[in-house]
């Protein structure tokens, strides 16, 4: 028989740090998306869905602050956050191949 995982051992090890983005005047703290958000977000096809599911309730700070900004401002901070939540980077906008089926 082969090598035996224990479950308790990922949950140990697990990285659970957020995301605090220095906006200037305010920060915005992320808190980490949990296995169900990662696979929503590895679904989705919408870099405004992905970024809801990534922000999570901080969502309404963030988006005020990429809106009326060059587009290559959302890519880089969307690809930065995917890469701190160890969420793919290559599942980074655009997202995933379908649609998530949650929205």
């Amino acid at each position: 028989m082969g090598k035996t995982y224990k479950f308790d051992r990922y949950v140990q090890e697990a990285k659970a740090e957020p995301f605090v983005l220095d906006a200037g005047d305010v920060e915005i703290v992320i808190q980490p998306p949990d296995g169900e958000t990662v696979l929503e977000i590895e679904q989705c096809g919408s870099t405004r869905v992905m970024l809801e599911l990534m922000c999570g309730d901080q969502f309404d700070a963030v988006y005020e602050l990429v809106r009326s900004q060059p587009a290559s401002v959302l890519r880089d901070l969307s690809l930065d956050m995917a890469r701190h939540f160890s969420i793919a980077p290559d599942q980074a906008p655009p997202g995933g191949l379908r649609a998530s089926s949650r929205r």
